[in-house]
């Protein structure tokens, strides 16, 4: 007997309405319209009658598309709020050079390596990764073999890439994830994670 293969293709939001070079956490941004194109510019790559569900983070900027895909293609579509972005509590909506202003010393350490730390008033970056790793699992668990569409954020994507391929968090983050970025894996019990694609159907830049 062959064995299943689950396939997953992961999808980062695309444009956020206001300023975008922000830490943008929890703070629930709605899609721009352009944001809105990108994403749709990645799904016309893809057969969308492959998928057998859709997976998604439920702040604004990843749920409303990933309900329009469901709706469209009549796909079962989940919310996941293990695949929330990192709480970045008084660093939310800050500029990476206005963090630093507030909280230098934290903030050089954060960047340099998070783990054991925490934005002030935010989530640890430990118990972040614990839960976008436990999410990660029990979706795999609830789709032993298909194709599934996991709509989300940056920093859960280079959780899992990290995870899945042992990549150290400085490593990953050598790897670009701009907006509407993705990559698909394929996960076949007994071996190593493959990766498949990076940041496909994306406009080239100008």
């Amino acid at each position: 007997m062959t064995e299943a293969t689950t396939l997953l293709t992961v999808l980062r939001h695309g444009e956020v309405t206001g300023p975008w070079n922000v830490l943008r956490g929890k703070h629930d941004a709605p899609l721009s319209a352009a944001g809105l194109q990108q994403m749709q510019q990645v799904i016309a790559a893809i057969n969308t009658s492959t998928f057998s569900r859709i997976v998604s983070s439920p702040l604004a900027r990843c749920r409303v598309f990933a309900e329009s895909v469901a709706q469209t293609s009549n796909i079962l579509l989940t919310l996941h709020a293990g695949f929330e972005e990192i709480d970045f509590g008084d660093w939310e909506g800050l500029t990476p050079l206005e963090a630093q202003t507030a909280t230098p010393e934290l903030f050089a350490r954060f960047q340099a390596n998070p783990e054991g730390l925490a934005p002030p008033k935010g989530e640890a970056f430990n118990a972040f990764r614990q839960r976008v790793l436990d999410a990660f699992a029990d979706c795999l668990t609830r789709d032993a073999s298909g194709h599934t569409l996991l709509v989300t954020h940056a920093g859960v994507m280079r959780v899992i890439l990290s995870g899945v391929l042992g990549l150290t968090w400085h490593s990953a983050f050598q790897i670009a994830i701009p907006a509407a970025g993705s990559f698909q894996l394929s996960l076949l019990p007994g071996h190593a994670p493959y990766l498949l694609k990076l940041n496909f159907g994306q406009p080239c830049a100008a």
